[in-house]
């Protein structure tokens, strides 16, 4: 009879035990800051001066800026932003609802009441681990109506500039185009936040 409580009380305990460690564990394991394993916004070319690019944003914090208007301004560009940064583009894909954006606002089928010619179009794209849901966006710029989320994207956009510098940069590579003077190919090991 002793042995049974003995073995009672000892099954008892480990099993306790194990409990508590599964807690700990959980507690020791870092709460993720993005919702992402990518994030890529890519710009196409228009009639007028719109600059054709891709920035890329890895949850790791690397910002690498890429494509034509980089190519022919010296090369792409690789920069890093910090966990404030990361959180805030988190942030900003859940303010903006991403998910729930339609994939495609590029015809009349889309809710687009009036398309002008010859704009860009804008591809936002989250990439998400394994067994999550990915989401793509296609927008073109000369798409309008009322069911076309142009300010929110917008937005979206402008709230990740802010973060990771696309503007400021693509201006800069604007001028040195104009200039006549390329940019010599540097990977930026900046941090922005």
């Amino acid at each position: 009879m002793r042995s049974l409580s003995t073995w009672i009380f000892l099954t008892a305990a480990l099993l306790l035990s194990a409990c508590r460690d599964a807690g700990s564990i959980e507690q020791k394991r870092l709460k993720p800051f993005t919702d992402f394993d990518a994030f890529t916004i890519e710009q196409s070319a228009c009639l007028f001066d719109c600059p054709a690019f891709e920035v890329k944003i890895f949850s790791d914090g690397r910002v690498r800026h890429s494509g034509p208007t980089f190519e022919h301004t010296g090369g792409s560009d690789e920069s890093r932003i910090d966990r404030r940064g990361l959180t805030q583009i988190a942030q900003a894909l859940r303010n903006a609802s991403f998910d729930e954006i339609r994939d495609s606002y590029q015809e009349g089928a889309d809710g687009c009441e009036n398309t002008f010619t010859d704009m860009s179009t804008l591809s936002l794209s989250v990439s998400r681990g394994r067994g999550y849901r990915n989401k793509s966006v296609v927008l073109y710029t000369g798409c309008l109506g009322p069911t076309v989320p142009t300010e929110r994207i917008n937005t979206l956009i402008k709230d990740i500039d802010q973060v990771t510098g696309t503007g400021a940069l693509l201006e800069r590579r604007k001028q040195a185009r104009q200039s006549g003077g390329g940019h010599s190919s540097t990977k930026n090991a900046s941090t922005r936040s």
